[in-house]
């Protein structure tokens, strides 16, 4: 492999949508990738000023980029460099265990007057090995928009062919004592979309919550038709609904707090069933005076199958420009 000691990322067209797991080209935010030493790359991404999913928020939250955006794009360039530098087969099915954020306190995250075009410093500081076949990596994304920091990302994740994942995911349905998966179970109830901070309804992901002081219990709704979360065919539920239900879930709680999302930590240690009724979980564990930690359980079965902790802070809210 070639290494270029001085590079810099581009951002004048997205790469395959092929290698960011995605049907839809409009969904693509990678816009370029270099390798400069051995594990470490050099990655462009875009992030569109709106989003019909993750630019819907009510109030002064409408007029910042989304952190699970700035995931989805690390997301997005984290498989995409394991196809291009590391040999992964494009038809490869990947398993997630960790994936977390932590947001800097800088203006990156304002919504400006053009596209916010992200530089992201990656490197690789684990592999997973099999004997001495290379399944899986842990990775840490800088990201910044122009020379002004905005996050880092960082997440642990394997791959494997279809042919195991096919074997596991019947080995775990049948631990279930489910049969093959033959469709989602009819969509439930959603909470109002003013309670979980969305004014459009299909962005929606949770059912009414059941809220008790700090703490709120909310069966997690799985649109198939959501043209973004399910923007290719899935026979479970993906991490990044899990992540959204979860926010869902603790801003239900701590909504009128007016908080920004500062910080996600999640790990996820099962699958989680379309034919099954599944609840997100949220408890305040800690609200001080610049943060309050949400702490989420995914749970399906009887069993925690993630765990995803939110951290927000208060955002100001500007009277003028949310029609205060």
């Amino acid at each position: 492999m070639t290494y270029t000691a001085a590079v810099a990322a581009t951002h004048d067209r997205t790469i395959s949508r092929v290698l960011a797991h995605r049907c839809a080209v409009a969904e693509v935010f990678v816009t370029s990738m270099h390798a400069v030493a051995e594990d470490e790359f050099v990655v462009g991404a875009q992030l569109p000023r709106m989003h019909a999913y993750y630019g819907d928020h009510s109030g002064a939250l409408a007029l910042r980029h989304d952190p699970l955006l700035v995931m989805e794009a690390a997301r997005q360039a984290a498989i995409a460099l394991t196809h291009e530098y590391y040999g992964v087969p494009t038809e490869a099915a990947f398993l997630v265990r960790t994936f977390n954020a932590t947001g800097s306190d800088t203006a990156a995250w304002e919504v400006g007057i053009a596209p916010a075009d992200l530089v992201m410093t990656v490197r690789v500081p684990r592999k997973h090995r099999r004997g001495e076949v290379l399944h899986g990596l842990d990775m840490v994304l800088d990201i910044a928009c122009g020379d002004t920091p905005m996050a880092t990302v960082d997440g642990s994740f394997s791959w494997t062919t279809a042919n195991h994942w096919a074997a596991l995911r019947t080995g775990f349905r049948d631990s279930l004592g489910l049969g093959p998966f033959v469709g989602a179970s009819a969509l439930g109830e959603r909470a109002p979309a003013a309670l979980v901070g969305r004014e459009n309804w299909r962005n929606v992901v949770i059912g009414p919550p059941e809220i008790d002081g700090d703490r709120a219990i909310a069966q997690v709704v799985a649109d198939l038709a959501h043209p973004f979360l399910f923007d290719h065919q899935l026979d479970h539920v993906p991490g990044s609904l899990l992540i959204e239900a979860a926010r869902q879930t603790a801003l239900s709680v701590v909504l009128e707090e007016t908080p920004k999302l500062v910080c996600v930590a999640s790990a996820f240690d099962q699958f989680v069933e379309l034919d099954r009724p599944v609840h997100c979980h949220a408890e305040v564990t800690d609200s001080g005076v610049e943060a309050t930690v949400v702490r989420c359980e995914i749970r399906q079965a009887a069993t925690v199958a993630a765990r995803i902790d939110l951290e927000f802070a208060e955002e100001e809210l500007v009277p003028d420009e949310v029609g205060g």
